[in-house]
C-alpha cells in the first residue's frame, strides 16, 4: 500500500504554524497558547482546551487538526487552537478568572479573525460563549470568523453571528432521554452543543457500515470517555441497534472508572446516572464499575467497534494489541489525535514520528474513521450556521451535520474498497497541500 497520505500528513504537521501567542497568567500558574496554523481566507477556528499537562506543541498539533477538519466540513478557513495549561477541576471562581484573563489577552484575534469554542475542560456555552460575551462583548465565540473570513455571499457578519448565537443553543428534545435544560414548553431538553459531536461520531459509523453492507444491529461497542461526545455517541449507536458493553471516565484524582456489562449497558440510564460527566460509583448502577489506575480494563471485553472519545493520545502500542485481542474491527475517532507519543519527546517532529508509527500499525489492523471526519459535528454546525440561508432549528442543524458526515465518508471510500488503510486514505484526500 502507498504511504503517500502519511507522507503528506508528516509534511503538513511538521510545517511551522503562522502564529503562536503565549501567555503567562500573573495570578495563577496558568500558561496559555493560541496557535493559528494559517489565516486561510482571512480566518481560523478551533476550540479552547484546559488541562494540567497542556503544551505549546499540543496547541500547534490541534490547530493543524482543525485545518484538516475544515477541509471536511467547511468553512474554507485555517485551523487554530487555544490550549491552557491549568487544572480544569480547580475552584470555579479560579477557573473562571483564568479564562477571563486568557480571553482578554487574545481578544484582538477573537474580534477580528479567530473563532473558538469549547473543548476538553471548557464548556461550549456556559464558559467559552458566556465569558467572551461578558469580557469582550462578543455575541458569539465564532464572531471573529464571521467578520474575518472572505465570504462568497454578500451577507454581512451580523446575521451570521445572530444565527450562531441561536443555533448552537437551540434546544433538542429527546423524548427517551430527558435533558438538564428547560425546553420551550417546559419539557426537559438538551442543546445542540450537548449532542451534535456524539451524534456525528455515531453517524460516521452508521454511514460506513451502510456503504460496506455491514449490519450495525447487535454490534458490540466500547466507548472510551462518557462525557458529551462519548455518551451521545453511545446513545445514538444504541438507537441504531448497537450495544455498548464498556465505557470509562477519568476521576478527579486521575484514576479511571470503567463501567461494563456483557449484555449491554443501558446508555440512557447511564447518562442520567452520571455525576456531572463522571460515571456513577460502584453499587449505584446496574453494571460492573471498577476504579483503576490505567483504564486498560476497558478493552478486556469482546467488541466490534471502539470509540476513543476521551483525551487525546490514549491509543498506545499496548492498547492497539488489546483492541486486536478484543476483536475490534472499526474505530471511529471521537477524540482529536487519539494516537499516543513518547511523553519524553518535547519536539513536534518527534511527536509526529511517534504517532505515525502507531498509525501505520493500526491502519493495517482496523477500519479507522479519522477524527477530522468522525468528530466534525460541532465544527460543521458553526460552518452551516454562518452560511446564508441556514436555518436555526435543531432538525435542520442535525440533518446538515449528518449529511456533511455522509459526504465525507463517501469521499473517503469512493473508489477504495479495502477495509483497512483508511487513515492513509484520509490524509491523501483531506490534508491540505
Amino acid at each position: 500500500m502507498s504511504n503517500d497520505g502519511f507522507a503528506k500528513y508528516q509534511a503538513f504537521y511538521q510545517r511551522p504554524p503562522a502564529i503562536v501567542v503565549e501567555w503567562n497568567d500573573r495570578e495563577t500558574a496558568a500558561t496559555g497558547w493560541l496557535c493559528i496554523d494559517s489565516l486561510h481566507n482571512g480566518a481560523a477556528g478551533g476550540g479552547t482546551r484546559m488541562r494540567t499537562g497542556g503544551t505549546r506543541e499540543e496547541a500547534v498539533f490541534l490547530a493543524k487538526t482543525m485545518a484538516v477538519k475544515f477541509q471536511v466540513c467547511g468553512p474554507n478557513i485555517g485551523g487554530g487552537k487555544s490550549v491552557i495549561r491549568f487544572d480544569a477541576n480547580s475552584a470555579p471562581d479560579v477557573k473562571r478568572g483564568v479564562l477571563e484573563r486568557w480571553y482578554k489577552h487574545i481578544g484582538p484575534y477573537l474580534k477580528t479573525c479567530y473563532g473558538t469554542g469549547g473543548d476538553v475542560g471548557v464548556d461550549e456555552v456556559s464558559e467559552a460563549t458566556a465569558i467572551t460575551e461578558r469580557v469582550l462583548g462578543l455575541k458569539h465565540v465564532q464572531e471573529g470568523i464571521a467578520r474575518g473570513h472572505t465570504w462568497s455571499d454578500s451577507e454581512g457578519p451580523a446575521p451570521k453571528i445572530d444565527r450562531l448565537k441561536h443555533g448552537v443553543e437551540e434546544l433538542v428534545v429527546l423524548p427517551d432521554l430527558p435533558g438538564p435544560r428547560k425546553g420551550k414548553n417546559g419539557e426537559p431538553a438538551w442543546m445542540i452543543a450537548d449532542v451534535i459531536t456524539g451524534y456525528g461520531v455515531a453517524r460516521s459509523i452508521e454511514t460506513y457500515c451502510k456503504h460496506r453492507s455491514i449490519p450495525l444491529g447487535g454490534k458490540r461497542v466500547v466507548v472510551e470517555g462518557y462525557g458529551a461526545v462519548g455518551a451521545f455517541a453511545a446513545y445514538y449507536l444504541e438507537k441504531m441497534g448497537a450495544i455498548t458493553v464498556a465505557t470509562s471516565t477519568r476521576n478527579p484524582d486521575g484514576t479511571i472508572r470503567v463501567a461494563a456489562k456483557s449484555t449491554g449497558l443501558d446508555c440512557r440510564a447511564l447518562i442520567t446516572a452520571r455525576e456531572g460527566t463522571n460515571l456513577p460509583r460502584a453499587g449505584t448502577f446496574d453494571a460492573t464499575i471498577t476504579d483503576t489506575t490505567s483504564g486498560d480494563e476497558l478493552l478486556a471485553h469482546k467488541a466490534d467497534i471502539f470509540v476513543p472519545a476521551a483525551a487525546s493520545h490514549t491509543m498506545t502500542a499496548q492498547r492497539i494489541q488489546m483492541m486486536k485481542r478484543a476483536g475490534i474491527s472499526i474505530v471511529s475517532c471521537g477524540a482529536n489525535n487519539p494516537f499516543a507519543y513518547n511523553p519524553r519527546n518535547t519536539h513536534l517532529a518527534a511527536w509526529v514520528a511517534d504517532m505515525l508509527d502507531l498509525q501505520r500499525e493500526a491502519d493495517q489492523l482496523f477500519t479507522i474513521i479519522p477524527d477530522f471526519v468522525a468528530n466534525c459535528g460541532m465544527a460543521r454546525t458553526f460552518g452551516y450556521l454562518m452560511a446564508a440561508g441556514a436555518k436555526t432549528d435543531a432538525t435542520s442543524i442535525i440533518n446538515d451535520s449528518g449529511n456533511a458526515i455522509d459526504k465525507a465518508i463517501e469521499k473517503l471510500i469512493n473508489g477504495y474498497d479495502k477495509p483497512t488503510g483508511l487513515l492513509n486514505r484520509g490524509y491523501e484526500v483531506f490534508v491540505p497541500a
